[in-house]
């Protein structure tokens, strides 16, 4: 059996590789975790009741048997003091889109929303093989629903790897109906605007023949710019965007190749490379893991900058 051309079973032995290298580093992170104070914590909010869930497209590869390999949907609020009233971050952890769970994130966007002022929504998704690009963006698009009923409409998409990528092609479809129905969200009619992205270490081109686009599109219902970004957003344009990286980063090329590219389209953007110290390595989402340290608070603070500036564009117009 093979996907796309692709061996199965080399694919599902790639995945499980991944998977488990992942929980060896993470697993002594969160063991660890300390969570800042001062920020009001919602957990485990269901953004998709009523909604209906296919089967599984791989019903016993979901689960590694790990908390850090999560499919329900759900996600948590994280609300500072006098947080901005109807504007969020939503934010989309990353784990190459077969791997990963919001409370990997939760204490950066905990920071996030102390350092910004906004509400901070950290959301699970479906895992690939369960389902496909399609459904993960369906469940993307389920939970900005949530949050818009919850009274939210000005977004600000952020991830980091693969949720780098998730954030950027959600930016972009938020905003524009055609390339929403192209990627098979068509019930989407929440009034709601998306006025930035902010990949970290983003994950921005797959192989349709490789781990893991070989997951994305099995059926291939989906279009040809889900495997380059840049040619979504050249496309269907794209709201401002904010690309961190580090300089031992493994996507840094690709980061770079982004950054490159919406240079020649003189798109707006921001770029942060952070270089590593003798006892800090900017390495990948470095932002995510270590948010105390003052490259990533650097990396905040040029988020909350770039919001600061379109708040004021806003209001001029």
């Amino acid at each position: 059996m093979s996907i796309l051309g692709y061996p199965a079973h080399l694919a599902d032995a790639a995945r499980r590789t991944f998977i488990q290298n992942c929980i060896a580093s993470d697993q002594p992170r969160m063991d660890s975790v300390v969570f800042p104070e001062g920020v009001k914590v919602e957990s485990d909010l269901p953004y998709a009741e009523g909604l209906p869930l296919p089967a599984p497209l791989a019903p016993d590869s979901v689960s590694e048997g790990s908390a850090l390999c999560s499919s329900e949907r759900n996600l948590d609020i994280y609300t500072p003091d006098n947080a901005k009233e109807k504007e969020v971050f939503l934010l989309i952890h990353g784990g190459a889109f077969v791997y990963g769970c919001k409370e990997l994130d939760k204490e950066f966007g905990m920071h996030l929303a102390l350092r910004s002022g906004i509400t901070v929504a950290n959301m699970n998704y479906r895992l690939l093989p369960g389902t496909d690009l399609q459904g993960i963006l369906q469940d993307i698009f389920a939970a900005v629903s949530f949050l818009n009923e919850r009274g939210f409409t000005t977004f600000h998409t952020i991830g980091d790897s693969a949720g780098g990528y998730l954030c950027v092609l959600t930016a972009i479809l938020m905003n524009n109906k055609e390339a929403r129905e192209k990627c098979g969200i068509t019930d989407f009619n929440c009034n709601v605007r998306c006025e930035s992205t902010h990949p970290i270490c983003g994950d921005f081109r797959e192989s349709p023949r490789k781990f893991a686009g070989i997951y994305f599109d099995p059926q291939k219902k989906m279009p040809a710019f889900i495997y380059n970004l840049f040619e979504a957003v050249k496309e269907f344009g794209c709201p401002s965007v904010v690309v961190t990286t580090g300089d031992q980063d493994m996507m840094f090329k690709q980061n770079y190749w982004f950054v490159d590219r919406l240079t020649t389209m003189d798109h707006p953007f921001r770029y942060y490379c952070a270089t590593s110290t003798e006892d800090r390595p900017m390495h990948h989402v470095f932002s995510i893991v270590h948010p105390t340290w003052p490259e990533s608070i650097a990396s905040m603070d040029l988020t909350c900058t770039v919001i600061k500036e379109l708040e004021k564009q806003r209001d001029l117009d």
